[in-house]
């Protein structure tokens, strides 16, 4: 499931070989286990420790992403989703539940910040790959009023939009939600150690195969193109970690230029100088949708979210006209910076 705002990839600090793949040597605490594969029109990995490969571990997974798919993506016709903007009323599933529930939590947390319910500012700008319109006030306006979650009436397992424009996008939280129903797959399974990543989300348990914490790796945006570089490297335990930016993806209109970031409030790309959210929590599915909604709230707003949040942790990279790029720290994540 491709993402409408470009997420940064997170860069994985791991050598990985064609799934499932053991790692282990007389260096090693324990062996590896690697499973890869494609799913939601990206990749995933996980590393996992165990002593033997399980049968069908992998098939599980493309079998749980596909059920995912299902219900929330917006790039499947038939999906619960698709139908449900096709003006249909539709029965959801326990995936389809937990997605939405979620998202109007995080929703309401962010005084509106994150909210899935722009389907038709996002349609309407070009950013689900449609043909963009020539975008005015007017407009803007005219769709905002088809945005909220009041737009839609979810009675028990069954939901209808009450207005024709209204949709719905879970592209900026499907996938963070995703790796958290992984997870609870090898958690079943009783994994203790393991690592899983899609589409640059991910989820970390226990230590890696050196009985270490995980180290993940954030990109720094820099250089004429920026290019790939890391900005910092973080020390993960029983964490998941997502991020979102806005400096590689942008969309052209009539001269200028605009963010994938949409600011729900105005209807118009978010315009602070914030250039990537990268969000620790305990769960995915929070971190991926709270890293768009910083995206949108600014480094000044964000860094009052987190003050009142202190669960919630994150790395700021923010563009300082004239000075450069500029970072902003959680207090309680700097110890789990790594120091080069």
């Amino acid at each position: 499931m491709r993402k409408v705002i470009n997420v940064l990839l997170i860069i994985i600090l791991f050598g990985c070989g064609e799934a499932p793949e053991k790692e282990g040597s007389a260096n090693h605490y324990a062996t590896e286990i690697i499973i890869k594969g494609k799913a939601q029109g990206t990749t995933y990995t996980i590393k996992y420790l165990a002593e033997t490969y399980e049968e069908g571990l992998k098939e599980k997974f493309d079998s749980v992403l596909h059920a995912i798919d299902m219900s929330v993506s917006t790039y499947v016709p038939t999906s619960k989703i698709s139908r449900l903007n096709e003006g249909d009323t539709v029965k959801v599933d326990q995936l389809f539940l937990a997605v939405y529930n979620l998202s109007k939590d995080i929703h309401n947390q962010t005084d509106g910040a994150f909210d899935p319910t722009m389907g038709p500012l996002i349609k309407a700008w070009g950013f689900d790959y449609s043909e963009p319109q020539k975008m005015d006030s007017i407009l803007v306006k005219s769709l905002l009023s088809n945005i909220g979650f009041d737009q839609f009436v979810l009675q028990s397992d069954t939901i209808y939009a009450k207005q024709e424009l209204a949709r719905i996008n879970f592209n900026a939280v499907a996938q963070g939600y995703s790796v958290d129903v992984m997870k609870k797959l090898l958690d079943e399974r009783g994994f203790d150690n393991y690592y899983i990543e899609l589409g640059g989300e991910l989820i970390v348990k226990g230590h890696n195969k050196f009985t270490e914490d995980w180290i993940i790796g954030i990109d720094r945006p820099d250089g004429e193109n920026f290019e790939r570089n890391l900005a910092q490297r973080v020390k993960l335990k029983n964490s998941a970690m997502a991020t979102s930016g806005n400096y590689r993806k942008f969309y052209e209109l009539d001269g200028n230029r605009y963010s994938h970031t949409l600011d729900p409030k105005t209807g118009y790309p978010a315009e602070n100088n914030l250039l990537s959210a990268t969000v620790i929590a305990n769960d995915g599915g929070t971190a991926d949708a709270l890293a768009t909604a910083f995206m949108v709230m600014g480094v000044e707003k964000t860094k009052v979210f987190l003050t009142e949040n202190p669960s919630i942790k994150a790395y700021l990279i923010m563009d300082k006209k004239g000075e450069g790029f500029k970072t902003y720290c959680s207090p309680s994540l700097e110890n789990q910076l790594l120091k080069d």
